[in-house]
């Protein structure tokens, strides 16, 4: 399949977020994260748009292949496996629920959670680009 010039800005894009995160955490420590305010702020953000590109592919390559759309991000991530672009829905669906979790549980945010996701999770968008790569 053939990607189009939209699915190609959002896989740069993704990219791009993928080296903010290790830039934001470069020599920062789990304490040092929990003390920094801003730090904290711009990590859940960066997030929250990667997950958002990640989404965005979704719903872009399900329709690129004539599905009709999906009723939530879990379910578009489900039809990309269902696809066969997608191996497995974990880690994907997972970063969905983080994702709603930052938007809609914004009030149940753990920094060590974040920092733990945004230190050990990074290869799960790679994942993800590799997959699409391979249309």
């Amino acid at each position: 399949m053939q990607l189009n010039g939209v699915v190609q800005r959002k896989l740069a894009l993704l990219d791009e977020s993928v080296i903010r995160l290790q830039g934001f955490l470069a020599g920062t420590t789990l304490d040092q994260f929990k003390r920094d305010d801003m730090k904290q702020a711009a990590v859940e953000r960066v997030l929250q748009v990667a997950v958002e590109i990640v989404i965005d592919i979704a719903e872009r390559i399900i329709a690129l292949k004539g599905a009709g759309p999906a009723a939530t991000a879990v379910e578009a991530i489900a039809r990309l496996v269902a696809l066969r672009v997608l191996p497995a829905p974990e880690p994907f669906t997972e970063m969905v629920r983080f994702r709603n979790r930052i938007v809609h549980g914004y009030t149940d945010i753990n920094p060590e959670m974040v920092y733990t996701i945004a230190t050990t999770r990074q290869e799960d968008f790679r994942k993800f680009r590799d997959a699409i790569d391979r249309l």
